[in-house]
């Protein structure tokens, strides 16, 4: 498997973990946007980070809390992304729900 492959596979992972553990619809639904645009084989570095500040942005506007191994998968996730996109835009588009 390419180092490609294996980002790929761990992006899918952490997103569905956080997904499925997810308690707050708000999460789910960029988590889920997410998913699908990776299948759709999206650039993971590029979306990794836009999961990531989307959830960053969700938790810190509805004072969400994320359980330790929520927390865990988030930063992985946040790291395997690029810091450019991250810090860039907080509202960006995996919180447009109107494409789903």
């Amino acid at each position: 498997m390419t180092d490609t492959m294996d980002q790929l596979e761990k992006a899918k992972s952490l997103i569905k973990d956080l997904y499925n553990s997810a308690n707050d619809n708000r999460l789910k639904k960029p988590l889920l946007k997410a998913y699908k645009r990776l299948e759709e084989g999206a650039d993971v570095s590029d979306l990794t980070a836009r999961a990531a500040s989307a959830m960053n942005y969700l938790r810190i506007t509805y004072k969400l809390t994320f359980t330790p191994q929520q927390e865990k998968s988030w930063r992985e996730l946040r790291d395997m992304g690029s810091a450019a996109i991250m810090y860039h835009d907080p509202k960006n588009n995996l919180l447009d729900l109107s494409e789903m």
